[in-house]
This record gives C-alpha cells, sequence and structure tokens, in this order.
C-alpha cells in the first residue's frame, strides 16, 4: 500500500466534501500521510501493509514523538486507508487485522495558576477603566478579558464578528471546530459593556482587528507573551493556556461537567472530562470542608 500524492489529494478532497472540515485541519491531514509517504520511501513495494503500519509505529516511538502525535498520525492513516476500501482501491483495511497498543498521552492541560490568571485579568481590567467609548479602547485586554472568561479558540477568537455579539443578552456566537458554532456567553456586565462598544464601532468587520482585518492567530500568541509580562506573570503564556484556565477554574468553583463541554464546544464529554482531573485546589477545599477526621474524632 505505497500512498501516492493523487491518493492522498483525493481522499483529503473526500474529506472536504463530506464533513467540511477546517483548513488547517486539512493542513495537519495531509502533512501526516505525507510523513508516512517518506517513511516508506526505499522500502519494499512488496512488504504487507500491516507490517509496514507496525514499522512506521516503531519509527515514530523511536524518535520519541509525543503520544498525541502518534495516536493522530495512525487515526489519519486509518481514515486514509478506509477511503480506500470506499473507493474499492483496496479489498480491505490492513488495520482490520492489526491489534494496537498505542501510547497514551500522560501530559494534562496546561492551566496557569489562580493567582496569574487575577494578575491577567487585573492588568485588563486596569488598563479598561474609565473608557465610555470606542476610542482609544484597550481592544487588547478587552480580547484577554474575552479569552479569559469565556474559554474560546485564538482561532475562534480572531473569527468573530461584530454582528456575532448580542449586547441585550451577552451571548457570543463562536465559530468552532468543523464549522460548528455554538454560543458562549459573557455574563460580566462590564466585559459586555466593553465588547458591546467594540461592536457597534465594527460595523461588518471582525470583532477583533486592525483596520478591516482580522488578527492573526500568531499576533495574538506574540501580543499575549507581552501582555502577561507586563502583567507580572513570568512564565510563558499561551491562548491555549487561557482556555485550559478557564475550564479548570470554573470546573473548581462547581461549574457542571456538561455545561463546561458546551462552554469548549467540545463533541464528546469524554474530552471535557480530562479537567475532572486538574482541579486539584477545588479537591483540597472540598476535603478541607469536609474535614473527615476531625468529624471521627467527635464522633
Amino acid at each position: 500500500m505505497q500512498l501516492t500524492t493523487e491518493s492522498i489529494d483525493a481522499y483529503l478532497e473526500h474529506l472536504r466534501i463530506s464533513r467540511d472540515p477546517s483548513k488547517h485541519t486539512l493542513a495537519a491531514y495531509r502533512a501526516d500521510l505525507r510523513n508516512y509517504k517518506a517513511f516508506q520511501f526505499g522500502r519494499s513495494d512488496e512488504e504487507p501493509a500491516g507490517e509496514a503500519i507496525m514499522a512506521y509505529i516503531s519509527c515514530l516511538v523511536d524518535r520519541r514523538a509525543a503520544a498525541r502525535t502518534i495516536r493522530r498520525r495512525i487515526a489519519c492513516l486509518r481514515g486514509y486507508c478506509r477511503d480506500l476500501v470506499r473507493r474499492k482501491l483496496l479489498a480491505e483495511s490492513p488495520f482490520i487485522r492489526l491489534e494496537l497498543q498505542l501510547p497514551r498521552a500522560k501530559g494534562l492541560p496546561r492551566a496557569i495558576p489562580r493567582r496569574e490568571a487575577k494578575l491577567l485579568a487585573a492588568s485588563a481590567w486596569q488598563q479598561c477603566r474609565g473608557h465610555r467609548s470606542a476610542s482609544n479602547l484597550p481592544v487588547f485586554a478587552v480580547a484577554v478579558l474575552v479569552l479569559i472568561s469565556s474559554g474560546v479558540r485564538v482561532g475562534e477568537l480572531t473569527s468573530l464578528q461584530s454582528d456575532d455579539f448580542h449586547g441585550d443578552t451577552g451571548a457570543m456566537r463562536v465559530h468552532g471546530k468543523g464549522h460548528r458554532e455554538r454560543f458562549v456567553f459573557l455574563v460580566d456586565k462590564g466585559l459586555r459593556r466593553l465588547v458591546g462598544l467594540l461592536a457597534a464601532s465594527r460595523p461588518g468587520l471582525s470583532l477583533f482587528g486592525h483596520g478591516e482585518r482580522r488578527w492573526s492567530t500568531d499576533w495574538v500568541r506574540r501580543s499575549l507573551r507581552g501582555f502577561a509580562t507586563t502583567a507580572g506573570v513570568q512564565r510563558r503564556i499561551t491562548p491555549h493556556m487561557l482556555r485550559h484556565t478557564c475550564a479548570t477554574l470554573l470546573l473548581e468553583d462547581g461549574v457542571d461537567l456538561r455545561f463546561l463541554q458546551r462552554l469548549l464546544g467540545h463533541e464528546n464529554i469524554s474530552t471535557t472530562a480530562i479537567y475532572a482531573h486538574v482541579g486539584d485546589a477545588g479537591l483540597q477545599r472540598a476535603l478541607e470542608g469536609a474535614g473527615l477526621l476531625t468529624r471521627l474524632k467527635a464522633a
């Protein structure tokens, strides 16, 4: 089973039509399949596909590829083989007869501590204080508050349009992965007012942008690093860390996992459930409040 540029293109076109994934997802799939194609270079055409896949996994492990990377690449290759079967170019997928035990990701989502989230929020509020109009509004500070409070992805932030925000309810329509839409809510009245000012000043444009152009995700990442340093946060902060921080703090404060799933736009609640392993501070407070040994002594 030798991959070709033509067969990769055909698979990606099928994905584009049938599932309408984002351009970033398609680019990632293309890179994964090209990686396997490069691995095949120089190997025998007679090698059974199953053996080649197992050798590829061993190669990735030897190169110390991250567990998430290995699982993603194999999942992509599995989908590619299914498509070959669909197009009758392959009798059956080689994965049918493979018993795979892929490495599991050990890392938990990287969130920042509550005290550092407070520093970022305090700095953002300080910059926004006193602004009653969109004139000279510190827009990036507003964006930081939106990231912390809503958990939107950086790509979702930069895709927001001015008419995606509903000032009367604080609802914000978010364009998520796979072109799925959801609503998040800005419940803080101060933030709702600031975003409302920004939306009114940019009719028909991206909510966050330079002139008529929306911000790039790379620009947001670079700007956030400088913002965090100015706020007194020493570690390197990324927008995705703020997404994890939002989820972790809300879970610690008692927000139901099902509501968190809707907020984050997770298709499967098992994806959201990983945050249940992160809320150590909430667990500590709950145990301290229970005071089990103290109650046993009193009994």
